[in-house]
């Protein structure tokens, strides 16, 4: 037997009524699903994740080894002068992705394939820059977008901890919210109470 036939007669169970909402929610923007999905088929163990913020404590621009990159240059175009389109001050910056990811851990591994510097292609990192006029300085300003990059994955990769001081600002938040729940019922009550007594007492 059929208890319901589709999710409107849902709506006649009033203990029903919040997960009619939640599933009329869900199929009404196909792309929660999608998202659901996606964080649900890219989770991490809790190892992982650990691991990654242990790393992240010590990550700085120079645990990226120069060594790793290599750098051409190329003329820069659009304006800034004679010498910026006469030169080649341009400079593209690769990272081949199986010498990038021994220096990066496993928990972003996935996500460096999802950065807007991907290369299918050549399965790395290429980052360009022509806002100097000196080749170095463009070099320079390449491996510094490589490190913000990889600053903004962690973050949306990895979950940040709640410090003790948090939790307990938490739980206070918590008692002091339950408590002005209970003295407003209590309040609420004694209101009827008293119309009941004064109805009572009329009579």
């Amino acid at each position: 037997m059929k208890l319901f036939r589709s999710a409107r007669n849902i709506s006649s169970v009033p203990l029903l009524r919040p997960l009619r909402i939640y599933l009329s929610a869900q199929y009404r923007y196909p792309e929660n699903l999608r998202c659901l999905a996606s964080r649900t088929s890219d989770n991490n163990s809790e190892t992982d994740l650990e691991a990654a913020r242990k790393w992240f404590y010590t990550f700085k621009r120079s645990s990226l080894p120069v060594k790793i990159a290599k750098t051409t240059f190329s003329r820069a175009s659009g304006p800034g002068g004679q010498k910026t389109n006469k030169t080649s001050s341009k400079a593209t910056t690769v990272w081949p992705l199986d010498l990038l990811i021994p220096y990066i851990p496993s928990a972003l591994h996935a996500d460096l394939k999802k950065s807007r510097y991907f290369v299918s292609s050549s399965q790395s990192l290429s980052i360009q820059c022509d806002s100097h006029r000196s080749q170095s300085f463009n070099e320079a300003e390449t491996h510094k977008r490589l490190y913000h990059e990889i600053n903004e994955i962690y973050h949306s990769v990895v979950p940040g901890t709640t410090s003790p001081e948090q939790r307990k600002r938490v739980e206070k938040l918590k008692k002091a919210d339950n408590y002005a729940r209970i003295q407003k019922k209590k309040q609420h009550s004694a209101k009827k109470s008293s119309r009941k007594c004064i109805s009572t007492c009329n009579m």
